[in-house]
């Protein structure tokens, strides 16, 4: 089924991904329907009821889970969309973090020169000066093989990127899409 309204239209159907509910402190009720939109190919939130204290449903929509074939394909076909985009931006986020046992150089700051090689051995978090919060200081040793301590912010990671594999990228696109997709979608996807 779908969505049906107190006058009789069917709304989403076949799109129908899943159903919650949240209880008020007031003692009022909401009913919710998860759904899948095919022309924005995203999830929305659709209120279905909402029962006051004496159990009157001031909305009245009925809600069914039910999920076609062609919406499990296309909720999947869009997470590995986004998974593979997710899984770039993962990439590059790790080429710039600043983490033990990566060549680094020196871009801002003014005791140790601005273009310095480092050799990065330890990175941790200290109080800052003022007392409130704390900030990443990496543990360096330059060239001559003598000791730095520098805010994390002031390196560049220059150490070369490793291409991932294609097995890492599968497996990557596989948890996200799992991790997204609700077991109904995966179910559909697998009959279809």
């Amino acid at each position: 089924m779908a969505l049906i309204k107190a006058d009789g239209t069917i709304l989403y159907s076949g799109a129908v991904v899943d159903t919650s509910e949240h209880y008020w402190m007031d003692g009022m009720l909401s009913e919710y329907a998860l759904v899948w939109d095919m022309e924005k190919h995203q999830y929305e939130t659709v209120n279905t009821g909402y029962y006051g204290a004496d159990g009157y449903d001031f909305i009245g929509t009925e809600a069914e889970i039910d999920v076609s074939a062609e919406v499990a394909r296309d909720i999947i076909r869009t997470l590995k969309q986004s998974a593979y985009k997710d899984f770039c931006r993962s990439v590059i986020e790790k080429k710039s973090r600043i983490e033990a046992g990566i060549a680094a150089r020196v871009v801002r700051g003014r005791k140790i020169p601005k273009g310095t090689e480092l050799e990065v051995f330890w990175v941790g978090e200290r109080p800052t000066y003022t007392g409130y919060g704390t900030e990443m200081i990496a543990g360096c040793k330059d060239k001559e093989g003598n000791k730095v301590w520098i805010k994390a912010e002031y390196l560049e990671n220059i150490t070369p990127l490793k291409s991932p594999k294609a097995a890492e990228r599968k497996k990557y696109m596989k948890w996200y899409v799992q991790r997204n997709a609700k077991r109904l979608v995966l179910q559909a996807a697998k009959g279809a």
